[in-house]
């Protein structure tokens, strides 16, 4: 039975129900927060250098003895991060809109997405061929941002969040499990499960993906691998047949319910598995040097004994190291420390993706074109792509002398491509690419107060010879009173080839070879940030810009078709790639600002961007994101943070979804629409006691307007309830 859209009476009903229940978990939760927080109890913290705890709300959740960092794939250096233990905005972590609510998407958890602030990091020799798994990455498990771990017990995190009900709600689970084999192996896993129901017709989605990483630090070798297993399933369904079923509902005399609304895909999916293997790892030559308490190095020191020898470290001559007169730091406050002059530097990296589409009802009327015909009229398309990259590198470290102030690489780089696509028997050929690319690196990583990164290579063989990349990125911190004003400047030049999907695609509804030119892109950004204020400017220039193009066209008896058939209805849709003429520029202008008054907590993030031509970029002239809320503790142990943030952007020709290459692409000019000019509302309250995170939300609480679409003919969801935990185990 139908009902109406945002109806009251039911949604009060269902309101009350959730309300309730929700009241009876966060009392349950107070009650054994109050109890277990008593005093007796150790606080989580994070252990500095001097053994003292560093408190405040952004290293207190750390557990003692615990660190994480991620690595830069080409190379494997070591990148520190954060915990994932930190509870502010923790309630935003499993939105498809992203934490900041940047991203247009068609609907619930795991639907495939987009940013609507450009951030020009678009597919480089070092990006993605893979175009299909962008628009999924946010629950693709990667190699690239694998966090390894470093922790004195083992450790396990289950995570759960649902929201919604099990007719057309979402539900995920996460689960991290980390341990130490000795002081410097370390191995885990991570495995990340969600269901999204959705709450229109055909837009289920699934994702089921595994990750096993472990690393070894020693003084002279290291080395980092992981092994990721992704499997997704995403139901399409091509939109509405009418937006005015939610922009217009009194036009009908049925009043429709979200799951009773007619849309274009009745058996259609969209299917990725990916499987993606990393190593790399390093050996460093060099020499041992006596370290005293204040991290300064010695010239002098102890003579090396058996007593003061580290077990396994070959002894130092006297040559190496000059021995003069005995030095008058005690023997009890030096340590000493191996310092690293060269290494040598090896990365594989192996992929093996597939992507599917499949239709079991292509005959509805929804494709513009068939390029061959499938048993039964279906659609069963497969494309697959399979790489191999060896890296080679050769480093001098910095800082090895006081007068070596620059680190430096030279590196080669193998990498084999093949990518299988049907002909048009549907039978799959295979393409074939090898390429030798040569660079070098400038790095400066220490120091307080200047740092910088410079890195050019090149494609010396293969189809793609003369490709380049020349970044490179600057910061600068000068200190100010107990405070420091940063400086970053950062920005890139490319020439390279379009990815081989953009150029290549054969599927049943979709088929091209084109001949692209190479795409020249130039970058500039600068930041400025001071406590709680952050300002970037940033500007590009792109020529050959590429980009998907969505094609839409009426059928050829649209005449013959009912009156009360819109043309949203009976449209026929096709997607090609396109290249623009000339030149784009994009000026873009973004402020971080944050305010602090006792409890009151103010959040902004606001962005102006705008583009020379609109009509192959388009972007939103101003996008902000704003959250005010109250941060406060109950019985001194228990963080709660209660507040709403509010997302919302102006008017633009937002891209459309293309289910027929998973990705989403420019609108046809003769039939595209404006989306924006509408607020998305979510009021939440957020807690924290020691192990774990807890939260509360009402989503698109301001629902009812009529006008909630980020992607043309897709509608987000209405008022949803969502709440989520996260708990963190230590032995």
């Amino acid at each position: 039975m139908a009902t109406k859209v945002c109806a009251a009476a039911p949604i009060a009903a269902r309101m009350l129900q959730r309300t309730l229940r929700a009241s009876l978990l966060v009392t349950a939760f107070l009650i054994v927060a109050v109890a277990w927080g008593q005093p007796g109890r150790t606080a989580l913290g994070h252990t500095g250098r001097n053994g003292h705890t560093q408190k405040g709300d952004s290293t207190e959740q750390i557990p003692r003895g615990l660190t994480t960092w991620t690595i830069d794939e080409r190379f494997g250096t070591v990148i520190p991060t954060v915990p994932d233990t930190i509870p502010h905005l923790f309630q935003n972590d499993n939105r498809t809109e992203g934490r900041y609510g940047t991203y247009n998407t068609t609907g619930n958890l795991g639907a495939p997405r987009m940013s609507r602030i450009y951030n020009g990091n678009q597919d480089a020799m070092m990006g993605e061929p893979f175009v299909f798994a962008k628009p999924y990455s946010y629950v693709l498990q990667s190699v690239k941002d694998c966090a390894y771990t470093n922790t004195k017990s083992p450790i396990t995190n289950l995570s759960y969040m649902s929201q919604g009900n099990k007719t057309n709600g979402d539900d995920r689970l996460r689960a991290l499990f980390a341990t130490n084999a000795g002081k410097r192996a370390g191995m885990g896993f991570k495995v990340d499960y969600l269901y999204g129901r959705g709450y229109f017709e055909q837009q289920q989605q699934s994702s089921i993906a595994a990750k096993i990483f472990g690393s070894y630090r020693g003084e002279r070798y290291q080395m980092h691998s992981a092994y990721v297993l992704d499997r997704t399933k995403n139901a399409e369904n091509g939109g509405l047949e009418e937006d005015a079923y939610i922009t217009h509902p009194e036009y009908y005399s049925t009043k429709y319910a979200p799951a009773d609304m007619p849309v274009r895909l009745q058996d259609a999916y969209n299917r990725l598995k990916i499987n993606s293997l990393f190593l790399t790892h390093c050996y460093k030559l060099g020499y041992y040097q006596w370290i005293d308490a204040e991290d300064r190095r010695v010239k002098s020191g102890p003579a090396f004994t058996d007593s003061t020898h580290h077990a396994g470290a070959p002894l130092v001559s006297s040559d190496s190291l000059p021995q003069p007169a005995p030095s008058t730091v005690p023997d009890s406050a030096m340590t000493r420390a191996f310092v690293p002059v060269a290494a040598f530097i090896h990365t594989l990296n192996v992929d093996h993706n597939r992507r599917y589409y499949i239709d079991h009802r292509s005959a509805d009327g929804f494709y513009a074109e068939r390029f061959y015909e499938n048993p039964g009229d279906s659609i069963n398309d497969m494309t697959r792509y399979i790489s191999v990259q060896n890296t080679l590198a050769i480093e001098m470290s910095e800082g090895f002398r006081p007068w070596v102030k620059t680190g430096m690489r030279l590196f080669a780089k193998h990498e084999f491509s093949s990518f299988s696509l049907p002909d048009k028997e549907r039978r799959q050929q295979a393409s074939h690419y090898n390429y030798i690319t040569l660079g070098a690196q400038l790095m400066r990583r220490s120091g307080s107060m200047f740092h910088y990164n410079v890195l050019g290579e090149m494609r010396t063989t293969g189809s793609d010879w003369g490709e380049f990349n020349v970044e490179g990125d600057f910061s600068f911190h000068i200190p100010i009173r107990k405070d420091s004003l940063k400086l970053a400047v950062n920005g890139f030049i490319r020439n390279e080839e379009p990815s081989y999907y953009y150029r290549h695609f054969h599927s049943t509804v979709a088929w091209w070879d084109k001949d692209l030119q190479k795409v020249f892109r130039a970058r500039a950004e600068a930041s400025l940030a001071w406590r709680k204020t952050r300002l970037t400017a940033t500007f590009e220039t792109i020529q050959h810009h590429t980009f998907w193009q969505q094609l839409q066209q009426l059928p050829d008896d649209s005449d013959s078709q009912t009156t009360t058939s819109s043309p949203q209805a009976i449209m026929r849709y096709a997607v090609s790639p396109m290249q623009a003429t000339g030149n784009v520029q994009l000026l873009q202008l973004s402020l971080n600002q944050d305010f602090t008054l006792g409890p009151l907590n103010w959040e902004n993030r606001l962005t102006l961007q705008k583009t020379s031509d609109e009509r192959v970029l388009p972007l939103p002239l101003f996008n902000a994101w704003s959250n005010l809320y109250l941060l406060f503790r109950i019985a001194k142990v228990l963080r709660t943070e209660i507040g709403a943030d509010v997302t919302y952007y102006t008017q633009y020709y937002a891209p459309a979804y293309s289910p027929m290459v998973g990705a989403y692409a420019v609108q046809d000019e003769a039939w595209r629409t404006k989306l924006g000019n509408y607020p998305w509302v979510n009021v939440y309250a957020n807690f924290h006691l020691k192990n774990c995170r807890f939260y509360i939300m009402m989503s698109h609480v301001n629902c009812g307007s009529g006008h909630y679409f980020m992607v043309p003919h897709y509608p987000t969801n209405q008022r949803v309830f969502r709440f989520g935990i996260s708990w963190n185990f230590f032995n």
